[in-house]
């Protein structure tokens, strides 16, 4: 991908993440914002121009070139892999006072998709997004009709003064009896208004009455709107809690995603650690055998020319050696155990001893990458970069909101409303309603402004500087992802160089081994300083060779997968597929990855920029 591409690329999507959240007000404010993350990208992606596409290698060796197909196939029946083949795997008692150990042998991409299904930290993140899509529902009912209805039943005996023609002057009483029934839905509309239509029954019984009759029914229907003019006008506010309760559950996506991927990286090297601690343990039950042997002889020439104190070293490196054996069981043990925690199938408990042997074997094949290439896809698609977008989206429509909470307190209601009254029944009224004779036409202007404004003018402006925290973060983020596609890209290539020495210094140290065993084989006098002082230290520097070897093949593969998640691809490289879908096995299936629509947001594609036929792909 050629610079100005990626430039282009990242600009257009910059250009549609901002131009879906702002408003025309608001046009200028996020285009400024939109190049100043912009020329940040530009700068990254300036530096890395030049990259070329670039394969790890592997330094020459003398040792490579020192011997013949035969002795080398020679050596490696000595040590490395091909020489425990037949090797059979002791590891004692376990917990439970078994000693015979139950197995099952899994595949890479068997414990990657049991813990993608199983893990329960995988599984709690994938809750989030239906907790938000609750909280959206929430924010979203707001504007759901709503019906209401209120009853009261009045009953007074208010006390009145003499009238005139009173015979007396005692006090005399007023009576009422009022029954009254409203019922009517309201609903709040997008531009912060809020429409009410409602009908109220009312019975009135009056002694002494004012009128010709006592009891009365009155009847009315009215419609009244409500709409502030300035302060909480308009869609950005009223829909704010929405917009925000979205983004939410885009955040809970994105966390779920980097959940999943840092739970399948997190099994890779698991199982790459149980592969190394299962092949260590073999090279230290070889290496405890050898020196048993190695100090039986010894104890053969007891009289003769082995002294109490050479005896007592050799027994002394069969105790250290038992203790090797010990430490690598006990990692054996634990590093299975660790695996299990993180598929957690069901049939394969936790609480059990049941051991977990890996079927694959770390291999070293040579990748080839391009910095400019792996930047730019990183930049696409770590989803803590994603998030971070969606908390500058958050913090421009809070800062939207506090804008227009700085205006004035300007609202207008009118009111329409339709009266009847009947004698007789209630029916009566609302006929007499229905002739539309009777209208009252209510209108009310309400403003007011706090003098100096300063709650709203202190709002304002913790949002900008919310809103600046916000643009820094990412900016801050995206200098993390920058430094670890580096970091992950330097150690692919270091490791790549430590399995290349790791195996020379093995070869060389079987073939230091070969010419001890050949001495021995031609008689030569098996002297406590040729067992101990030679044999010995021979035998524990290939065991020493062969760990070291190992390791780094180990870590080569588990950096092999840290660069993926570095990219933010580590789960396409795995097979998975990540929709923006409910929780559950539903948002997990294969073949396609498309993560909030981002993917599209971002350029449409994922740059492949790691080509490997290593198994280690699942």
């Amino acid at each position: 991908m050629s610079k100005r591409r990626a430039i282009a690329c990242l600009g257009a999507s910059l250009a549609m993440f901002f131009a879906s959240c702002a408003s025309p007000m608001q046009q200028q404010a996020e285009e400024k914002l939109r190049e100043e993350l912009l020329a940040q990208h530009r700068d990254f992606l300036r530096a890395t121009a030049g990259a070329t596409s670039v394969q790890v290698s592997q330094p020459q060796s003398d040792v490579d070139a020192e011997f013949s197909p035969q002795r080398r196939e020679q050596l490696e029946r000595m040590g490395g892999p091909k020489a425990y083949v037949n090797q059979k795997f002791v590891i004692g008692a376990d917990l439970a006072g078994d000693i015979d150990a139950k197995t099952v042998s899994l595949s890479l991409q068997r414990c990657i998709e049991l813990s993608v299904k199983n893990n329960l930290d995988a599984r709690v993140a994938s809750i989030q997004p239906a907790i938000s899509q609750t909280r959206v529902t929430q924010a979203q009912a707001a504007f759901d009709p709503e019906f209401f209805a209120r009853a009261t039943d009045t009953n007074l005996d208010t006390p009145r003064p003499p009238t005139l023609s009173s015979v007396n002057d005692a006090f005399g009483t007023q009576k009422s009896d009022t029954q009254e029934l409203t019922t009517g839905i309201r609903k709040q509309f997008s531009t912060g208004g809020e429409v009410t239509i409602q009908t109220q029954m009312t019975k009135k019984f009056e002694d002494p009455s004012f009128f010709r009759v006592n009891r009365y029914y009155e009847a009315n229907a009215a419609v009244t709107l409500k709409q502030p003019l300035l302060r909480k006008f308009g869609s950005d506010v009223a829909n704010a809690e929405i917009y925000l309760a979205q983004n939410a559950q885009a955040q809970a996506v994105a966390d779920f995603k980097k959940q999943l991927m840092a739970t399948v990286a997190d099994t890779e090297a698991a199982y790459w650690d149980l592969a190394f601690a299962r092949h260590r343990l073999l090279i230290q039950q070889r290496l405890l055998e050898r020196t048993v042997e190695d100090r039986d002889r010894l104890r053969a020439r007891a009289g003769v020319d082995a002294s109490p104190l050479r005896l007592a070293e050799a027994s002394a490196f069969v105790e250290l050696r038992k203790g090797d054996v010990i430490r690598a069981s006990n990692e054996v043990r634990s590093n299975s155990d660790k695996l299990k925690r993180l598929i957690n199938d069901p049939q394969l408990p936790l609480s059990g001893e049941t051991l977990i042997v890996p079927l694959d074997w770390p291999v070293d094949d040579a990748v080839t990458f391009n910095l400019l290439d792996a930047v730019t896809t990183a930049l696409k698609h770590r989803p803590e970069l994603q998030r971070l977008l969606l908390e500058i989206r958050d913090a421009g429509i809070r800062l939207r909101v506090a804008d227009n909470l700085r205006l004035p307190d300007l609202s207008v209601e009118g009111t329409v409303r339709y009266n009847g009254l009947g004698l007789d029944t209630v029916g009566d009224a609302y006929d007499n309603l229905g002739d539309a004779k009777f209208i009252d036409y209510i209108l009310t202007g309400q403003f007011s402004m706090p003098l100096g404004n300063r709650a709203a003018e202190a709002l304002m402006d913790q949002r900008k500087l919310e809103r600046r925290a916000a643009v820094e973060s990412y900016k801050r983020g995206a200098q993390q992802v920058l430094l670890d596609v580096k970091d992950t890209l330097r150690s692919l290539d270091a490791l790549y160089k430590l399995v290349r020495t790791g195996r020379a210094g093995r070869i060389a140290a079987s073939d230091n081994l070969r010419v001890i065993q050949e001495q021995e084989d031609a008689g030569v006098a098996l002297t406590p300083e040729f067992l101990l002082d030679q044999k010995l230290n021979a035998q524990q520097r290939l065991a020493d060779a062969e760990t070291s070897e190992a390791r780094s093949l180990a870590d080569y593969n588990t950096a092999l997968a840290r660069f993926h998640q570095a990219q933010g691809t580590l789960l396409m490289r795995s097979g998975i597929d990540f929709k923006d879908a409910p929780a559950g096995d539903d948002a997990l299936t294969h073949d396609k990855v498309d993560v909030l629509g981002l993917d599209a947001l971002w350029g449409g594609r994922v740059e492949k920029n790691v080509k490997s036929e290593s198994a280690v792909s699942p």
